[in-house]
């Protein structure tokens, strides 16, 4: 009586978890973590596994032992059509309770594709998908040792609460992120947005201070885009907009934020980059996009100028080094387009 009870809060206390993750949007990890501690416990199982589904390849969780003292286990494991298969055919029939040998699959070929453990023993088997709507996340499985004893209806029954419980809770996790993306990123080009480069740039400032680094920062501007408008439609406007943005990443640095500042402007923040190395970067990206042929057949449709500042030399606030940039980009503009010009140079400029 006593391990039912402790069994049953177990579980209401893993659902309860769960459910607060799921208002929270919390990472997927920490849920299957949370759903197969649950599991191996209550399901009186030998070994729990978790295979998640993650485009074209399966992650899979394991655990097993003292669900106290074990870790969950978390490996990329080879796709094959007879697990992928296997999967599927669990996902369309809902939950299922199966001998080894009633698996409809070669159980070794299975072990060594899913289960890992290497031994022949015969299994009893039950599952559940993670399925909310339409989408499938993955497959949660526990396994006991085929000793004449199977899993009850009631099992099946956990198995699925725990498994559906789960499922909602990725979703939600999932469309957290998504709308958390969306709220920093422009909708157009998909790079950051105004709001998110300006938080990107006090914190670097405040990093920039405590490590006593330099980093720039580049106003880029599209030259001519306005006649390329009423040449060709706004609609190939848009599109030219979503290719420079693809150029402006294609070179720069994975640390590099590409940002879209306003109609026809990006922002770029290089971290730990001086001035000279920040106008090798950006001659470096003006010509790539006077390279690029944005009707798919000539080069210099469009062009751009920039214009780069640097802290702490240009400024010490966000706006004092947006507008040294904006005041080199002016120049830029001025003197011909489809150039890079740097506050050195305007101050070689000045008499």
């Amino acid at each position: 009586m006593k391990k039912i009870v402790r069994y049953a809060d177990l579980l209401f206390g893993t659902l309860s978890e769960i459910t607060s993750l799921i208002v929270a949007g919390h990472d997927k990890r920490l849920i299957f973590q949370k759903l197969l501690v649950c599991s191996l416990t209550v399901l009186d199982a030998e070994r729990v596994y978790l295979l998640e589904i993650d485009h074209d390849r399966i992650i899979r969780y394991t655990l097993h032992g003292d669900p106290e003292d074990a870790g969950v286990q978390v490996d990329v494991i080879d796709d094959s059509p007879v697990l992928r298969e296997w999967m599927m055919r669990e996902t369309r029939q809902g939950r299922l309770v199966r001998r080894g040998g009633e698996l409809g699959v070669d159980m070794s070929a299975l072990s060594s594709h899913c289960l890992d453990d290497g031994e022949d023993t015969p299994r009893v088997i039950i599952s559940a998908p993670l399925a909310a709507k339409r989408s499938m996340f993955g497959l949660l499985i526990a396994i006991h040792r085929d000793d004449g004893g199977v899993y009850a209806e009631e099992d099946e029954r956990l198995i699925t609460i725990l498994a559906d419980h789960a499922a909602i809770a990725v979703e939600n996790a999932l469309l957290y992120q998504k709308l958390e993306m969306e709220a920093i990123t422009d909708g157009l080009t998909g790079v950051f947005n105004y709001r998110f480069l300006v938080s990107a740039l006090e914190t670097e400032i405040k990093r920039a201070r405590r490590f006593r680094q330099a980093f720039s920062f580049v106003m880029l501007d599209v030259d001519n885009l306005k006649a390329y408008n009423d040449r060709l439609g706004h609609l190939h406007g848009s599109q030219a907009l979503c290719d420079i943005a693809g150029v402006l990443r294609a070179n720069c640095r994975e640390i590099d934020l590409v940002s879209k500042y306003g109609g026809d402007e990006f922002g770029i923040l290089l971290p730990q980059t001086g001035l000279e190395g920040a106008r090798k970067v950006t001659e470096r990206v003006v010509r790539a996009v006077a390279a690029h042929r944005f009707d798919g057949r000539r080069a210099g449709l469009l062009t751009c100028s920039a214009g780069v500042s640097s802290f702490p030399r240009d400024g010490q606030t966000v706006r004092d080094l947006i507008a040294a940039a904006d005041r080199a980009l002016y120049r830029a503009k001025r003197s011909g387009r489809n150039r890079v010009l740097t506050t050195d140079d305007l101050l070689a400029a000045t008499p």
